[in-house]
């Protein structure tokens, strides 16, 4: 299938790679991209590397390119600033579905993408930026859920062979809902510089993150909005170890990881965008359903802590401030 990437950072060029080594052809639209040029992704993965070649570069001011899909990994604050009419622009070669990821459930109404061709989907992974063209797959069981679409099992289907499992839903929301609580958890494993098996296996770590996920529970159920169980990163699942294996993730602190979420990641580079987005979200929607909310909004108050301060020495350290 003629795949269209909209949004090639770590995310998309992983993607992008994975699908191109299946057999498809994948154009990557990215703002700074240039004049159209093919490239060889490589992707560190467990397994050792994988090199897609053939994988298309454009700019985003290069017209659209004729696709039978289109696949949007855009960040939620790089997506809110892309103007109606040239969203348009670049999806209007074909009539495909068009695949939001990891998005304000808002935003593809907001660009007025036809309801027959939206879906929802999540990427239930880690993905590192090593160059322009190399990205490493982090972390352990990566996932990807997505809406049921037509010619979407072809276009996603051989994720598998590569070790990433797809799950096929009629309605992404819950699974969005349930994303959203562990995406709580990345502003307060970021302030630590550290990755969130080594957060947690500081007993602070874990008492800051159940607390943290335990106000999103309360507020998803006040609000009224449904949950469902991810196959990976399910915040419930991780509630429930903390509760009852907490020394299971003792071993983490000895242990090398690279899989840095996105805030971590903004602020290694110095692009600290909404560091306390979701968290913030949060609060505003505790508040609205009657919550006042505690460890959320203490967290969310730290955000601009590492640009003058600098990262907490340890989850304790932090959690002390919060009290």
């Amino acid at each position: 299938m003629k795949t269209t990437i909209v949004g090639p950072g770590a995310v998309g060029t992983l993607i992008g790679g994975l699908l191109r080594l299946d057999g498809h052809e994948v154009t990557l639209v990215g703002r700074n991209a240039g004049g159209p040029r093919e490239r060889r992704v490589r992707i560190s993965h467990p397994a050792g590397w994988l090199v897609a070649d053939g994988v298309k570069r454009v700019g985003a001011g290069a017209g659209a390119p004729e696709s039978d899909a289109w696949i949007v990994t855009l960040g939620r604050h790089h997506l809110h600033t892309v103007r109606r009419p040239d969203f348009a622009r670049l999806t209007s070669a074909g009539s495909g579905p068009v695949f939001f990821f990891n998005c304000d459930p808002a935003e593809p109404e907001r660009l007025a993408v036809p309801r027959e061709r939206r879906r929802l989907g999540l990427t239930l992974l880690n993905a590192v930026r090593l160059q322009d063209d190399d990205v490493e797959l982090c972390g352990s069981e990566p996932a990807v859920v997505v809406e049921r679409a037509p010619g979407g099992d072809e276009l996603f289907g051989g994720m598998g062979r590569c070790g990433v499992r797809v799950v096929v839903v009629d309605d992404a929301l819950p699974f969005m809902n349930s994303f959203f609580i562990w995406q709580l958890l990345f502003l307060p494993v970021a302030l630590c510089n550290l990755t969130l098996p080594a957060f947690l296996a500081h007993p602070d770590g874990r008492a800051l993150a159940r607390s943290i996920m335990e106000e999103g529970f309360q507020t998803m159920e006040k609000a009224a909005q449904p949950l469902a169980p991810l196959p990976a990163m399910d915040p419930r699942s991780l509630a429930q170890r903390i509760e009852k294996k907490p020394g299971s993730f003792e071993q983490a602190r000895e242990t090398p990881d690279r899989s840095y979420n996105p805030v971590l990641q903004a602020y290694l580079t110095d692009r600290p965008l909404e560091a306390s987005f979701f968290n913030r979200r949060l609060v505003e929607m505790a508040s609205s359903a009657g919550l006042h909310l505690t460890w959320n909004w203490r967290v969310m108050q730290k955000a601009g802590r590492v640009g003058s301060v600098g990262f907490y020495r340890e989850p304790a350290d932090l959690l002390r401030s919060l009290e």
